[in-house]
């Protein structure tokens, strides 16, 4: 790399800071291109240079966050035991537990990937589904173990799975449901849509 690449790359990374401290800060909707230059000291030029929306601006941002979500879901998944609703509770309630520490920001992104078509946001789907990657495990290996039926999609169920925990997610916010509350109610979901799964 030459030296004006390097310059780049770190006037890149100190924008993405800054991006992270002002949502974090002012929220999504708060947030604005000037307000995230005026944080890292330098025009909304080169903050539309680091990426070319506020958007975008964010999913870079939880993009880190979902990889950290994969490797902490990865990590446990291995020391899971108990039966397939055991241990997709447990992923999923330490899914919930990480998003809710930056909860503003997940819920922006995936707020605005249900109201508008735009491949940005499509890309907050994309790592949801990259940081799930334990769940289907435990999925495919409860198929293969005879604990869910032969015939049982592991597509279609863990699609449903996405869409319960994403209402559970929605619930603990607008609800203000403690870490207990939100826990039971992603078990009552698991255990609803497991029990078309059964043998």
């Amino acid at each position: 790399m030459t030296r004006r690449d390097i310059r780049r790359e770190a006037t890149k990374a100190a924008v993405i800071e800054a991006a992270r401290e002002v949502f974090l800060q002012r929220g999504y909707d708060g947030t604005t291109i000037k307000l995230i230059a005026d944080a890292a000291d330098v025009s909304p030029g080169t903050v539309l240079n680091a990426a070319p929306s506020k958007a975008a601006l964010l999913i870079q941002i939880l993009q880190e966050e979902y990889e950290a979500i994969q490797e902490s879901l990865d990590r446990l998944e291995r020391a899971l035991s108990g039966d397939v609703a055991d241990r997709l509770v447990a992923l999923m309630q330490a899914t919930l537990e990480a998003q809710t520490r930056h909860g503003d920001l997940f819920a922006a992104a995936i707020g605005h990937a249900w109201l508008w078509s735009d491949p940005v946001y499509d890309e907050t789907f994309g790592q949801f589904d990259m940081a799930w990657a334990a769940v289907r495990r435990v999925l495919d290996r409860g198929k293969a173990d005879g604990e869910l039926s032969p015939s049982c999609d592991i597509d279609q169920t863990l699609t449903a799975l996405q869409d319960f925990y994403l209402g559970v997610f929605r619930r603990q916010r607008r609800e203000r449901m403690d870490a207990s509350q939100a826990a039971a109610l992603l078990r009552a979901r698991v255990e609803l849509m497991l029990g078309g799964c059964k043998p």
